[in-house]
């Protein structure tokens, strides 16, 4: 499977139309209220209202489930080893000096929830902005050209050489090439591979450079874009309902913890 980082689905919604600066905007202010947020069942709530805001701008369930599918491993070690770290409450399972308390196992799902919330902002994010547009508005936003430039190849270079891997690796096999035993034994296997892969990075290193200075990379002319981000009008009227909803619920959380 090829390495995918770029998880735009095309699509025509509102969310899709939206500044991507609103959108990082709101995915901050999202990120903040999942720690004003002292539930479980609160954090469950507004996990399923991410799901039925992705669901509502035609972002396709199996993506959905795809992206589960990816945080699985993590999710289990979560629910595995949190109840162990946090003692708190009646015990309900004990092996020799660790025990597992209902405190635990709520410290344990809390977080679980926490964790599956924040990666599906960033989904939110990811899913609806094109890669090119939001590393445009990371610069718009005061990062540097140079590292917006860094972010942008890395991420598009990165699946091409590690399709660059996939490639030679079967190549390889096909002419009967096989990495046995043990791990110093596979890694002095691989080095075929690697060299191959090495060689061909080079070459796309070599084209890219070439691009670059072709674009004028380094130029102290003032730079211009194809498509420029313009805030419109519905972009504002967002940006301050997000904010207006943020603050609300901000004074809400003091008014009941010092009210």
């Amino acid at each position: 499977m090829s390495l995918a980082l770029d998880l735009y689905i095309p699509g025509r919604s509102w969310l899709h139309r939206l500044d991507p600066r609103v959108k990082l905007w709101g995915a901050l202010l999202g990120m903040v209220s999942l720690f004003l947020l002292p539930k479980p069942l609160q954090q469950l709530f507004f996990l399923l209202g991410l799901h039925l805001l992705l669901r509502a701008v035609g972002i396709p369930w199996r993506s959905v489930l795809w992206l589960w599918r990816q945080t699985k491993v993590l999710l289990i070690f979560i629910l595995v080893l949190q109840p162990f770290f946090v003692p708190s409450g009646p015990a309900l399972v004990t092996l020799g000096p660790l025990r597992v308390t209902a405190g635990g196992l709520e410290s344990a799902v809390f977080l679980a929830l926490r964790t599956m919330s924040m990666t599906f902002i960033a989904a939110v994010l990811l899913f609806t902005t094109e890669q090119g547009a939001l590393v445009q508005a990371f610069v718009r936003l005061g990062l540097p050209y140079v590292w917006g430039l860094t972010l942008s190849l890395t991420l598009r270079f990165l699946p091409a050489i590690n399709a660059l891997f996939l490639s030679v690796r079967e190549a390889q096999s096909a002419r009967g090439w096989v990495a046995e035993g043990n791990f110093l034994q596979r890694a002095r296997g691989y080095l075929p591979v690697l060299v191959a892969v090495v060689i061909g990075t080079l070459r796309v290193s070599d084209q890219l450079t070439l691009a670059l200075a072709a674009r004028g990379l380094g130029s102290s002319m003032q730079r211009t874009v194809w498509r420029d981000l313009r805030m419109r009008s519905e972009d504002w009227w967002v940006w301050v309902v997000i904010t207006v909803v943020f603050l609300s619920f901000l004074f809400w959380r003091l008014f009941c913890l010092y009210g």
